[in-house]
C-alpha cells in the first residue's frame, strides 16, 4: 500500500511539474494548437550537440554540461507520439492540420482577455479558414515535455504551422520553471 501511495505522489508531482512547464512554454505563443503531438528531430552526435550548446550560450553562459543535453535529446528520440487532450493544455483550442477552425468554439476554449483580442482572433481565424496552407504560424505543434532524470531540466519543441520552429530548454529553479535558452532553430 505504501508503494502504491508513493507511486501516486510521484505521478501527481510529475503531472503538476509538466503542467507548469507547459503553461510557461505557451505564454507568448498562439493558442491554436495541433492535436497531433510533435516529435522533434534532435540529434546526439558531437557536431550537433556542440551547435546546440553554442546556440544556448550565444548571449551568455547558460549551460556548460553537455551530458544534460545529451540525456534530454536521447529521451526525445524514444518518446512516443501521442495526441494532446483538452485537459492537458490550459486555454487552448485543439485542431488538426488543415481543419477549419470553428470561431465560437475556439473563443470559448481560448478565453481572450479583452474585446480587442477577441476581434483580432476572429479576424485571424477567418483568414486561416480561407487558406490554411498559406498560414505560416498556425496551428502550433508542441512536443511533450521531456524531463531530465533529476527533474531539473526540460525540453519542449515547437513547430509553427508551415513556418519552422525551435526547441526550448527550461530549468527548474526553486520549484519554478524558467526558460534558459532556445536552440535547434529551423525554417522551411
Amino acid at each position: 500500500m505504501k508503494k502504491l501511495l508513493y507511486l501516486f505522489v510521484i505521478l501527481l508531482s510529475y503531472n503538476l511539474s509538466s503542467q507548469d512547464v507547459l503553461d510557461l512554454a505557451l505564454i507568448d505563443k498562439t493558442k491554436i494548437v495541433n492535436k497531433e503531438g510533435y516529435k522533434p528531430n534532435l540529434k546526439t552526435d558531437k557536431w550537433n550537440i556542440n551547435n546546440y550548446l553554442y546556440e544556448l550560450n550565444e548571449s551568455k553562459l547558460i549551460l556548460n554540461d553537455s551530458m544534460i543535453l545529451i540525456e534530454l535529446i536521447s529521451k526525445s528520440t524514444t518518446q512516443n507520439l501521442m495526441e494532446w487532450n483538452v485537459d492537458e493544455l490550459n486555454e487552448v483550442y485543439l485542431t488538426k492540420k488543415n481543419q477549419k477552425i470553428i470561431i465560437n468554439t475556439a473563443l470559448e476554449a481560448i478565453k481572450p482577455k479583452s474585446k480587442e483580442q477577441q476581434r483580432e482572433l476572429k479576424r485571424k481565424i477567418r483568414q486561416y479558414n480561407n487558406n490554411p496552407n498559406k498560414w505560416r504560424g498556425w496551428p502550433l505543434s508542441i512536443s511533450r515535455p521531456i524531463f531530465s532524470d533529476d527533474n531539473k531540466y526540460s525540453i519542449i519543441s515547437f513547430k509553427f504551422g508551415n513556418n519552422g520552429g525551435y526547441s526550448s530548454l527550461y530549468q527548474n529553479l526553486n520549484e519554478e520553471w524558467k526558460l534558459i535558452g532556445v536552440f535547434n532553430r529551423f525554417a522551411y
